[in-house]
């Protein structure tokens, strides 16, 4: 998969084993005034440093659910391996934006800075200290994972074309890429206690605005647009909310549900039944998915071609003896 810009609602693929999260690079991408540094491996004559390595190693590990740190040597083993791949990886790739004298603009960094911090609002200089990262360090990680892209968009997917054709025998062998399920248009008021969830109803049976009644007490994070949760398909909210859901008709005010977020009451405001696609309704996520898939096969054949050009060396020896006495 192609490494891609990390963000909060991220609209492409990102390739796991190239960059860590923005976050994550950063920490362990942070300066040690170290000198004699050593360094377990080499891409092309440049080096990756053992320190380095140890803190996106530790980054990773820290980021791991609980219970899903690797439990075995073996496993143990192959989460170091991947890491160090993933950083040979990304010189491979960045000393190619060098060959193709690609660059960032600081105008190309400073929009998509911009757009980056629009994710967190007036919370995003605290979510860096929460995360003990450093704004500069920041920006240059960003800086890194645009000129990646850069080089991707240049060096692999120029080159990759989808026709017509393709995605109308695509459309034929795949008749269910293109079936659109039962969905509902549904806005919600949610509360704690089944006593103010009781009197909301009152309130709504009696003819209040749903809208505004949702935005007066719903504690939601859809409250501030009148409870609106869009379009929903079946299985999106949990039991018993989904059947209540596709059970209730247009304009109905529905029973009081309770779940483990609290007490809710539901109006759908629109149903659309299941139904198949034509051609061209559906053209267009067809030929995405295609591009995906030739761009995905055409980006793994690039880069193992650049690793097998690339002259590569690890330390293996000082990798074991760091890890062992760690």
């Amino acid at each position: 998969m192609k490494p891609s810009i990390i963000t909060k609602n991220m609209q492409k693929p990102s390739m796991s084993l190239v960059l860590l999260g923005i976050v994550c690079l950063v920490v362990s991408c942070s300066r040690d005034d170290l000198s004699d540094r050593e360094y377990i491996a080499t891409v092309n004559d440049e080096k990756i440093y053992y320190d380095e390595y140890q803190k996106r190693l530790n980054t990773r590990k820290s980021i791991l659910p609980p219970g899903a740190l690797p439990d075995s040597l073996s496993k143990r083993r192959m989460l170091e391996e991947e890491i160090l791949e993933s950083m040979i990886t990304e010189k491979i790739i960045l000393q190619r934006a060098g060959q193709l004298n690609l660059a960032v603009s600081n105008t190309e960094l400073e929009q998509k800075v911009l757009d980056l911090r629009k994710d967190y609002g007036d919370h995003f200089f605290d979510f860096l200290i929460a995360q003990n990262v450093q704004y500069n360090e920041w920006r240059e990680e960003i800086q890194k994972e645009m000129l990646m892209d850069k080089v991707v968009a240049a060096d692999v997917n120029a080159s990759v074309l989808v026709s017509e054709d393709e995605a109308k025998d695509y459309f034929h062998k795949n008749p269910d890429r293109c079936k659109a399920e039962e969905r509902v248009r549904v806005s919600q008021v949610v509360v704690r206690n089944p006593e103010k969830a009781r009197a909301i109803k009152a309130r709504l049976e009696k003819g209040d605005d749903f809208s505004s009644v949702a935005v007066q007490e719903s504690i939601g994070p859809e409250a501030s647009r009148g409870g609106d949760l869009g379009l929903i398909t079946k299985q999106t909210m949990p039991e018993p909310l989904d059947d209540t859901i596709f059970h209730l008709p247009v304009g109905i005010i529905s029973p009081i549900v309770k779940s483990l977020y609290g007490y809710h009451i539901f109006k759908v405001r629109e149903k659309y039944p299941a139904r198949t696609r034509t051609f061209e309704e559906c053209k267009e996520d067809i030929l995405a998915d295609i591009r995906i898939h030739k761009e995905d096969a055409a980006f793994t054949a690039w880069l193992e071609k650049l690793k097998r050009k690339a002259v590569i060396k690890k330390d293996t020896k000082i990798f074991k003896e760091k890890l062992q006495n760690k």
